[in-house]
């Protein structure tokens, strides 16, 4: 870790720590720091004010702040099956979503504020209303495939797909036909809600959701499925699996 990487650090935790003073800074191994405590906070959404404290356990990754903390709830308070990964790290939103979010202002007292907040006054709302006050995606899979179907306006995955085609295989271009079908260029199409995450997330984020959400189909909605339109890493990566299951099966 560079000088200038932990310094960006520890200013940034010295405003958390005014807000949040029950935080503290740990470099638990060399250039590997974490920030643990108890997070006191007051949050209102339509008149519903939540005052609460939680124990937590923030990770910031060794590329901070080009990526994301991860957060994790450590007094036993919230179940694992409640909005977490495998890992028991929470799950703040759609991955594209929250590095967005963070991207556009990389600092520790925003991250906090907004996302780890957020989600905690979420699951405070819920326990005592029986449903999450900012709306809810699914887990997993099922919630990335939600996420994009929201950002894109459409329940149409494969026009899902063909847009996450053009993000992934990097060939955004503000002039061409919009993959929806519209007969509309990018620009005055679907290209605004594409053209922020372009520019701020690697081209690997996008394949990486195209899978997830590939996986996430039912059987019914492959009978006239066109597979031109997943990324081009993807379709050689199932053309291969299939040539290599029809090996076997010759051999068998």
């Amino acid at each position: 870790m560079s000088n200038r990487q932990e310094t960006l650090i520890q200013k940034q935790f010295e405003e958390l720590a005014n807000i949040y003073s029950g935080l503290v800074l740990c470099e638990d191994v060399p250039g590997l720091w974490t920030i643990r405590g108890m997070l006191s906070f007051s949050a209102t959404f339509q008149d519903e004010t939540i005052t609460e404290v939680f124990s937590v356990l923030i990770a910031l990754p060794r590329d901070y702040p080009d990526s994301p903390p991860t957060v994790q709830e450590t007094g036993g308070r919230i179940p694992a099956d409640f909005h977490q990964y495998h890992d028991r790290t929470l799950c703040l939103g759609a991955p594209v979503e929250v590095s967005r979010r963070f991207k556009a202002d990389p600092c520790l007292v925003t991250f906090v504020e907004t996302l780890v907040v957020e989600y905690l006054y979420g699951y405070i709302y819920f326990e005592k209303f029986g449903e999450m006050p900012f709306g809810e995606l699914s887990h997993g899979a099922k919630g990335i495939r939600e996420y994009y179907q929201g950002l894109f306006k459409t329940d149409n995955v494969q026009i899902v797909l063909s847009l996450l085609k053009v993000m992934a295989d990097g060939t955004y271009r503000g002039n061409q036909a919009c993959p929806c079908g519209s007969g509309k260029i990018l620009r005055k199409c679907h290209g605004p809600s594409m053209l922020d995450l372009v520019q701020q997330q690697p081209k690997e984020r996008f394949l990486s959701d195209a899978t997830n959400i590939l996986y996430s189909m039912e059987k019914g909605e492959f009978e006239h499925f066109d597979w031109k339109l997943l990324p081009k890493a993807l379709k050689r990566e199932l053309d291969e699996m299939a040539r290599e299951r029809a090996k076997r099966e010759k051999c068998a």
